[in-house]
């Protein structure tokens, strides 16, 4: 199991219940073991004297161990469990759980799940090591503490991604070979017959189907989960951390909290109270593909690459907010990820973030959204002059209601997930603005379809029906957001979301209940608060108080406050206790997490994030 891979889910799992981490009388934390041996060999090994802490720990606090059974009957149906439950599952079938974990669970009568990889059993990789035999796995099966789970039949591996040579859990990843990206047709087929190979080895050796399936490596997909079920398997599992509560998501996306580097029983037992969720307040940088590559040559990309992390972690960074897309002219033509929706200037995202995600960064995606021109290049007739009040300037901008608009953004968010790893996506402030300026053909066709007249400049004095309009537009553009949210959730089930605003805007519609409703889509509303760019010099400390004080008294949303690290106005560097300064005024109102900007990759400057 990849430590990179685990850092990263567990962040991302950290934002659903940050705000409020639920008592263990809320939901049921799962706890998830490896291997149990007499040293520690490897940080997913516990000693056998650890996992006895353990189990004391469970027994001594009130902790009822449930089954699978209890567990499947909770969250389908809601039925009663015992005071404070927990559930036991180990992974991978080392012989240590026949040797050590199984008598244990006999003498304290606790139930327990065990996950097996169907052909490590007759062959497994060298570096596995020894596993329990079919012989012992009935034994344990037949026994009514021991539940036996799927762990696939041979994709508890990695397969390469993409042209670069990286690597992807292989359930949830598209392989690339020979110069080609699986399609989602052969994708299907291969996840299908490994669920159906597996099965049909659990009815062979066990004379029946198993209920549940521990996903390797917590990787998973819609598309796989519905493939699961059509294959028997009733209960999915994965990784992450939490709590687990009634209903379909507890269900097939149960989440598991994962032991490592044999933790004492004081660790274990805030591990159990939290579902082995951590909670890390952000700190994130933004990352311009456009900085950093080098269409010549990889090896530069990379160096450069490794630049930019060698300063995240100087700085104390943890998450990365990275450029999807060419911004070279300040037209955004061509995108850096494999689609077929928009012209691709090189496949290179999905080699950065897979090694910014290896040196354990979440790794969001800043996105194209209406303001992008490649959406109107075909189709002119979709795009309207926007005035861009605050630079003095204009530029286009493609309508919501197009239906070609809304199928090309679908289809790229889509293409985004469904071929690189991301951890969470950054809509920019220009997917929301609603304006009086759109009189394309399909805005056009919308209003004349609802107010059965012509959209006009005239027409649109009446107070009422201009009223009626925007919130037209703003449902128009949150439906469209929904469904680029629910492409990107096809592919990553667990990506979280930003929307990006400035200081300046969000005062603005303070008062706009939809514009409220609208950030509550949103896991994170990302703050763009520049006061040295806004030549708040003399005050900007108050400034950025009363930002705060209007922010978080939304409490539907989770706000994260993007500070300059460079004032532009005077070429300077800001000074680390200027930076400390504003970072302490936002967290006297409540702030937590803060993002910086800009991170210059070359320049020979390092400022610790306070």
């Amino acid at each position: 199991m990849p430590k990179r891979w685990i850092i990263t889910l567990v962040a991302v799992f950290q934002f659903i219940f940050s705000s409020n981490v639920m008592a263990a009388d809320r939901g049921v934390p799962i706890i998830c073991y490896h291997d149990v041996g007499g040293t520690v060999n490897n940080e997913y090994t516990v000693t056998k004297e650890t996992l006895i802490s353990h189990l004391s720990y469970l027994k001594a606090n009130g902790y009822h161990p449930i089954s699978l059974e209890q567990y499947i009957a909770f969250t389908k149906d809601g039925a009663p469990l015992p005071e404070k439950p927990v559930m036991l599952t180990f992974d991978d079938g080392y012989i240590s759980f026949y040797n050590e974990v199984y008598p244990l669970l006999k003498q304290y009568n606790y139930p327990a799940m065990l996950a097996i990889v169907g052909s490590w059993l007759d062959y497994a990789p060298s570096d596995v090591g020894k596993l329990v035999s079919w012989q012992q796995i009935r034994e344990m099966d037949a026994s009514g503490l021991v539940t036996i789970a799927s762990h696939s039949f041979r994709s508890h591996r990695f397969t390469v991604m993409n042209s670069q040579g990286d690597r992807g859990e292989l359930l949830a990843t598209r392989t690339y070979t020979n110069d080609h990206y699986e399609t989602m047709e052969e994708y299907t087929k291969r996840v299908s017959d490994d669920l159906d190979q597996s099965q049909k080895v659990f009815e062979r050796e066990l004379g029946h189907k198993v209920q549940a399936l521990v996903w390797p490596y917590g990787e998973y997909n819609l598309t796989a989960i519905e493939i699961a079920k059509n294959k028997g398997f009733e209960s999915m599992f994965t990784l992450g951390g939490g709590m687990n509560e009634v209903g379909q998501k507890g269900l097939v996306e149960a989440r598991r909290g994962i032991i490592m580097k044999n933790p004492n029983t004081s660790f274990y037992a805030s591990f159990v109270k939290s579902g082995g969720l951590e909670n890390n307040p952000m700190r994130a940088a933004r990352l311009d593909i456009d900085t950093i590559y080098d269409s010549n040559s990889l090896r530069t990309t990379d160096s450069n690459l490794n630049l930019a992390i060698a300063r995240f972690n100087k700085t104390g960074i943890n998450t990365v907010f990275l450029r999807a897309f060419t911004n070279e002219n300040k037209d955004i033509e061509s995108a850096y990820f494999h689609t077929t929706v928009m012209p691709v200037k090189a496949d290179i995202f999905s080699h950065i973030a897979s090694k910014l995600r290896e040196g354990g960064f979440l790794v969001y995606a800043v996105m194209p959204d209406l303001s992008s021109q490649w959406l109107t290049k075909e189709h002119p007739e979709d795009g309207f002059i926007v005035s861009d009040v605050q630079n003095n300037s204009r530029y286009t901008r493609a309508t919501p209601f197009s239906p070609i608009v809304q199928k090309k953004l679908v289809e790229l968010y889509a293409d985004l997930a469904a071929y690189t790893y991301v951890d969470g996506v950054l809509f920019q402030d220009d997917l929301y603005p609603v304006t009086t300026e759109d009189f394309s053909s399909a805005a056009k066709a919308s209003f004349q379809s609802k107010f059965n007249k012509e959209l006009t400049a005239e027409v649109l004095k009446d107070e009422s029906i201009r009223n009626q309009w925007k919130r037209m537009q703003k449902e128009t553009v949150q439906n469209l957001t929904i469904q680029m949210m629910k492409s990107v959730h096809t592919y990553r089930p667990y990506a979280l979301f930003a929307q990006s605003i400035s200081a300046e805007d969000l005062l603005t519609k303070e008062q706009d209940r939809d514009f409220g409703s609208y950030l509550d889509s949103f896991n994170y509303t990302v703050i763009r608060t520049y006061p040295f760019h806004q030549k708040q010099n003399g005050d900007y400390l108050q400034w950025l108080g009363k930002i705060a004080e209007t922010t978080l008294a939304n409490t539907g949303t989770k706000f994260a406050f993007e500070l300059e690290t460079f004032d532009s106005n005077r070429n300077l560097w800001i000074k680390e206790k200027d930076l400390k300064a504003q970072m302490d005024m936002l967290r006297s109102k409540g702030a937590i997490d803060f993002i910086f900007i800009p991170d210059i990759v070359f320049e020979d400057k390092t400022v610790r994030i306070p």
